[in-house]
């Protein structure tokens, strides 16, 4: 019977992505969990030919296949990851609802996409779980933990500052600008080989990235929902940054 599971999954993957996607060069873009078309509306006003796979839907057999067909991974936003995963198991009450399967399945995301060379872009939880794979820590509830004014949690919007000399400050240009705002936790202590690409007026981290970008095509890990300001196309913190992955795509697949 497992074989037969398979095998189908096999001829469906096939069919449905196989190489005449790949001698058309419409670039696959994974995605770790998504409802609806959100990231698929935002990616294809950088490339209409974008072919997204939301990787949560698919049975655990066709994981390895389908992450050796990517040409960029977005990890994307949701619930708390597990404090065990960066060392603070003993706070699990302190956290919502946990997802073992997503923590699982990210954290083979980013690992793959890291060991491969796949532009890889986080945001929120994911931007969260970025640091936490790679040995940083997370705040676990940013009203109780932090001193702050701003209400990180409400959707609402606050002003970043970028930090110059990053990825982050190539891709937007200026070097503050409003964001959305929906988290009540944060990125802590800093995975090694990483940097604070942005800041909140508190000092609440907001992007982070690799500090040798000589290594990767592409990593950068973000707070907010660029893909939740596609109405904003003014915004520089929006699609300029659906650009900027879509072109270490295309680049990594030539």
């Amino acid at each position: 019977m497992f074989r037969k599971s398979v095998i189908f999954s096999f001829i469906i993957i096939l069919l449905f992505s196989g190489s005449c996607q790949k001698q058309n060069q419409e670039p696959i873009i994974l995605v770790s969990k998504e409802s609806g078309n959100t990231f698929m509306n935002w990616l294809a006003r950088a490339d209409n030919t974008v072919q997204r796979i939301n990787m949560y839907n698919l049975p655990a057999d066709s994981i390895a296949f389908y992450l050796s067909l990517s040409d960029g991974i977005i990890i994307s936003g949701g619930p708390d990851i597990n404090p065990g995963i960066y060392g603070k198991g003993s706070e699990l009450e302190r956290c919502g609802p946990i997802d073992h399967r997503r923590d699982t399945l990210e954290l083979t995301m980013i690992r793959y996409a890291i060991e491969n060379d796949i532009p890889l872009l986080c945001i929120c939880r994911g931007h969260q779980i970025l640091n936490a794979a790679n040995k940083g820590t997370l705040i676990i509830d940013i009203p109780t933990d932090y001193d702050t004014i701003i209400a990180h949690r409400q959707e609402g919007k606050h002003i970043v500052k970028v930090v110059e000399g990053t990825l982050l400050s190539e891709i937007i240009g200026p070097d503050r600008g409003l964001v959305n705002s929906r988290h009540h936790q944060a990125v802590e202590m800093l995975a090694p080989g990483f940097l604070a690409s942005a800041l909140a007026a508190d000092g609440i981290i907001e992007a982070i990235e690799p500090v040798d970008r000589t290594e990767h095509p592409f990593i950068l890990g973000l707070q907010w929902h660029p893909e939740y300001m596609i109405r904003e196309s003014d915004s520089p913190f929006a699609l300029p940054i659906a650009y900027s992955f879509m072109d270490a795509v295309h680049k990594n697949m030539r």
